[in-house]
């Protein structure tokens, strides 16, 4: 590469990076906050997570070589961190790839690179502590090597081996790298495909073995087998799951957030719900027009989205951080849209400022507002208006939130799904210990009839009100006065936030703690 074409990649992936870090997000996704828990903890078990062995890892690396230079805060702010600096990274070797495998010129090569940085998934997805954007990077280099004049097919297997420990999901791109390797002499195509395979699956199967001896040390077959499904076999009984509906569904909910990931104005009000899908179709529409402006890659990239969709059409269809991914191949067939011409190229850039401009007003900004995300500051709260010793009622993010924010135990509702007398046992073993219980409003809304009314049958006693609604004491059986009451009325705050909470991780029962 020349110096002008080292230099482009340089400055847009180093402009992307701090730019991301001028963004604090308070959004708080389940998993990002789970990983950092178990950061704090040092919980290889759980941070080699079976269907993304390599995040949680490299996050705890990253959060102890912090660690090492001084840091001494939460490590969520490190992994939200590292996520900023791949989501940079990413749109650097992008660039990289339009230039040196695509030849393009620099302007629609920066406008489509730029497109990419501020596309609504890929913007949010590298504020947040989440597994894809470390995938997502090996992906870009495992294409930009199957992409080359003479392609070396062991580092683009070995690229996608580490983008699949990025996440399994992205063995979807088999298929893509499959189509890019061969040529037409059948027995070069056969040897370019076994070393790529080869070179795939030694990082793939290497790495696993490695987390399985030193990290997860399954007790059985069977223990190998819940850690190898991972979140298909999260359920209470962990029993494979798979996390889909009915097909109609699915192609309805897999349509939208393919206009979605470009700008996602569904939480938005008339008229500005209409501009956000206007822009979302715009992009879209501008990856269709590039289709058929370069035939080899536009083949390769609709096979590439295609094969994705092979499995997200059917698992999680609604779930954003899934498709970060599609945007690669999206904005590269833009870039051969935009470099045909220099109006076309124009009208990228024009709609890169638009969108960029909405998405970051609309959709970004309001996400780093703390005051927007009511169950941070429930949790924050609750560290406040209970004791230290205290037992929460939880489900959904205060499963994760309360431990790492508000510093107290959660009590699981969904291991108690459909059996409200192991509820029953449990809290009067936390009753016999004189451990306090609380729960507030807003998570009694939330649970099961059966289990709120074994709550009810306990007794609720309101204690105070604050974020989360009322605040209820359980087992007091309606009488909010006494001698356990008024300790609880004069207890020390518990210290709020992340930084305050790895002591009482710590002391956690195993069945309690949140998996990543």
């Amino acid at each position: 590469m020349t110096n002008p074409d080292r230099f482009l990649p340089w400055a847009m992936g180093s402009a992307a990076a701090l730019f991301y870090l001028c963004f604090h997000s308070t959004f708080y996704n389940f998993d990002g906050v789970a990983c950092a828990i178990a950061v704090e903890l040092g919980d290889l078990r759980h941070l080699a997570h079976g269907n993304h062995l390599a995040y949680g890892l490299v996050g705890l690396a990253w959060d102890r070589a912090w660690r090492l230079l001084g840091y001494g805060g939460p490590a969520l702010l490190c992994l939200q961190t590292l996520d900023s600096m791949l989501g940079g990274l990413g749109v650097g070797l992008f660039c990289m790839l339009l230039r040196r495998r695509l030849k393009l010129s620099a302007f629609p090569t920066a406008a489509a690179s730029a497109g990419l940085a501020l596309s609504y998934a890929w913007w949010l997805w590298s504020l947040e502590a989440q597994v894809y954007m470390l995938g997502a990077v090996f992906l870009i280099l495992a294409a930009d090597e199957a992409l080359a004049d003479q392609p070396v097919p062991w580092k683009a297997g070995l690229y996608h081996g580490l983008a699949v420990l990025g996440h399994a999901g992205n063995a979807m791109f088999l298929f893509c790298a499959l189509f890019l390797l061969r040529e037409p002499a059948g027995r070069t195509t056969a040897g370019r495909w076994l070393r790529y395979l080869g070179a795939l699956a030694a990082a793939v199967l290497s790495a696993y073995a490695a987390a399985a001896l030193c990290c997860v040390q399954p007790r059985d077959g069977n223990d190998l087998r819940l850690w190898l499904l991972g979140s298909a076999a999260l359920g209470v009984d962990r029993s494979f799951q798979w996390h889909g509906g009915p097909p109609l569904a699915n192609l309805v909910s897999w349509l939208g957030m393919t206009l979605r990931i470009f700008a996602d104005p569904v939480s938005l009000a008339p008229p500005w719900t209409y501009a956000g899908w206007t822009l979302a179709a715009l992009g879209l529409a501008a990856a269709g027009a590039g289709w058929q402006a370069g035939a080899r890659i536009g083949r390769a990239c609709l096979l590439w989205l295609g094969s994705y969709a092979l499995l997200f059409y059917s698992w999680e269809p609604c779930t954003m951080v899934y498709r970060v991914t599609d945007l690669i191949p999206f904005w590269i067939l833009a870039a051969l849209f935009a470099s045909k011409s220099p109006w076309r190229a124009r009208a990228l850039a024009s709609w890169v400022a638009v969108a960029g401009s909405f998405n970051g007003f609309f959709l970004i900004y309001p996400r780093t507002v703390p005051l927007n995300n009511r169950e941070y500051q429930e949790a924050r709260w609750l560290g406040e208006a209970t004791p230290p010793e205290s037992w929460i009622i939880a489900t959904g993010n205060a499963q994760v939130y309360v431990p790492y924010f508000a510093g107290r135990k959660p009590l699981n509702m969904r291991y108690f799904e459909g059996r409200p007398e192991a509820l029953r046992q449990r809290l009067a073993q936390l009753r016999a210990q004189d451990l306090p219980i609380y729960a507030t409003a807003r998570m009694l809304a939330l649970i099961g009839p059966a289990l709120l009314r074994t709550l009810q049958a306990e007794g609720l006693s309101q204690t105070a009100r604050g974020p989360g609604g009322a605040l209820y004491r359980i087992g007091m059986n309606g009488n909010p006065s006494g001698s356990r009451q008024k300790k609880q009325n004069t207890a020390p705050a518990a210290k709020n936030g992340p930084k305050g909470t790895g002591s009482d991780m710590r002391k956690l029962p195993r069945a309690t703690r949140p998996t990543p």
